[in-house]
């Protein structure tokens, strides 16, 4: 304001009628340029104003020629880059408030964080004889922007690692206006400092976890403790810097920490955890199936959504449930009787009995989540149900471990051995409609614009997505909108989360959608 003249030196302040707000730059430089009888330059006409002045001049030269170019090609996100931006707060602030002001709020200024790197990327990318395939940012040794430094290059760090496959969007998703996450923590400052408390808090039982589970038990403690410390530091950074690895969620947060997991060699602590469970349930699974064959067609329906339910409060990830399981050792029986009672939160089950009964799906894509007794005993007689009523099934599952959610590799033996039990299943393995995938993710939240190939390449004629669990029908894709009929299921294991809908601990959510253009139809 020393240097450059200001639309309320004009006009004395704000000029409302053109939208010009006081503190708009009218001309720059407009205070250092005077005539003879004025005398000479003031002291405050320091080099220091006459620097910034220059910045600001040409920071928003960029950001309007930028905008005219973006708006000669019809687009709403401009991505700046090189070293005149990098790591300067004042320049990318400056740019940002340029295009905002020019597009009318229309476009969006992006900088990437390591866009010091692209070119070393893309070199790599261009130059290899390797198949290049995708990439994804391990966050665990990559720097991450700490918005209040001012510096030429704050991040020094970038590391890369080569996906096992590309991913794709899922085809029944509008990727223009898809959304994965429920909570953006990187805005609500309540809602980040109580999650980043709950992984902080959790982070001591979660490491006696992984000490009792571990196979490699070769220098365990160090590793455990090298863990702790990088993700407690990683922890400290988000509580200040929530954009220091981009939008934050409870989803990235899940992904971050499996990170670190891995860059200290814990692939699958919960590996004998979980084929302790499955044997446990494959045991109980020919009374299940039998009791259900034994009840009318309507009652089965009911039971089959309920025993996904009872299944899905078998979740490790959840504090509440892993102190119930300590007082008293959870078993399916007592976790159906923990669910809430009908009327549910969201209790759409009535309505999704009445389209069972006008006609069969013709091919159901079930994203699953745990292992033991919530695919074994909740989701695999739903699955036999919907295969007695001529469906096809494909069942989604994580390609990499997290917490007990079960694998693709680890869901396929379960299914060879449901064969043994169940001639459904044996049946529709042999004709080939029943189907297990990797879903192309490591986490129990699930961004379905970033899934694998072979998920897509199975949804040719899927009428029926299914969503189980927290992770993927809550944290994530909780408002997601499909082009094909969708039902969401999961139990709600979170009290700050009930809390935040307003529905009691271990509420139910049990959500059956239909797109308008089938509805119109």
């Amino acid at each position: 304001s020393n240097v450059d003249l200001l639309v309320k030196d004009i006009y004395g302040g704000g000029y409302e009628s053109l939208g010009l707000p006081a503190e708009l730059v009218a001309s720059s430089f407009g205070k250092a340029v005077r005539s003879r009888t004025e005398g000479p330059v003031r002291n405050h006409d320091r080099d220091a104003d006459i620097a910034k002045s220059l910045l600001h001049m040409i920071s928003n030269g960029i950001g309007q020629i930028a905008y005219l170019h973006a708006n000669v090609h019809n687009c709403n996100r401009i991505i700046f880059g090189g070293f005149f931006i990098r790591g300067k707060q004042s320049t990318m602030h400056t740019i940002s408030y340029a295009i905002n002001y020019w597009s009318k709020g229309t476009m969006k200024a992006i900088f990437l964080r390591h866009e010091g790197y692209l070119g070393a990327v893309g070199a790599y990318m261009k130059g290899t004889e390797l198949p290049t395939g995708e990439y994804g940012e391990n966050f665990a040794f990559s720097d991450g922007l700490k918005v209040n430094e001012v510096v030429n290059n704050a991040l020094q760090f970038l590391e890369l690692d080569r996906l096992d496959m590309p991913l794709v969007p899922l085809p029944f998703i509008d990727t223009s206006t898809y959304k994965p996450d429920l909570f953006n923590l990187t805005l609500d400052k309540d809602f980040r400092l109580y999650w980043l408390g709950i992984f902080t808090d959790g982070l001591d039982h979660f490491c006696r976890v992984i000490r009792d589970g571990e196979s490699n038990r070769e220098c365990i403690d160090t590793r455990i403790d090298s863990f702790k410390r990088k993700f407690l530091e990683c922890l400290t950074l988000l509580r200040d810097n929530p954009y220091a690895y981009g939008n934050l969620s409870v989803r990235t947060l899940l992904e971050v920490r499996e990170q670190f997991l891995a860059e200290f060699n814990f692939y699958d602590p919960y590996l004998l955890f979980k084929q302790m469970e499955n044997e446990e349930a494959l045991r109980e699974l020919p009374g299940r199936l039998a009791d259900l064959q034994n009840m009318t067609w309507e009652q089965r329906q009911v039971q089959v959504v309920k025993g996904i339910l009872g299944g899905n409060v078998f979740d490790w990830g959840s504090s509440a449930v892993t102190k119930l399981n300590e007082e008293k050792k959870i078993d399916f029986e007592r976790a159906c009787s923990i669910v809430q009672e009908r009327p549910w939160f969201i209790d759409d089950l009535d309505r999704w009995i009445k389209r069972l009964q006008s006609r069969k799906f013709t091919k159901i894509l079930i994203f699953v989540d745990n292992s033991g007794a919530d695919v074994i005993l909740g989701i695999m007689p739903f699955v036999v149900e919907m295969l007695n009523q001529g469906s096809h099934v494909v069942l989604a599952a994580n390609s990499n471990p997290a917490l007990n959610d079960v694998t693709s590799y680890e869901l396929r033996y379960i299914v060879a051995k449901i064969r043994t039990i169940s001639k459904t299943v044996d049946s529709a393995v042999m004709e080939n409609r029943l189907n297990v995938v990797e879903n192309g993710v490591g986490s129990p939240c699930i961004d379905l614009s970033r899934i694998s190939q072979n998920v897509k390449d199975s949804c040719h004629d899927c009428d029926l997505v299914i969503l189980e669990g927290m992770g993927r029908a809550v944290h994530t894709n909780f408002h997601a909108r499909f082009t094909v009929e969708s039902l969401k299921l999961c139990v709600i294991k979170n009290k700050w989360l009930c809390d935040q809908f307003g529905c009691p601990m271990f509420g139910v959510i049990c959500k059956y959608e239909v797109p308008e253009s089938i509805r119109d139809g």
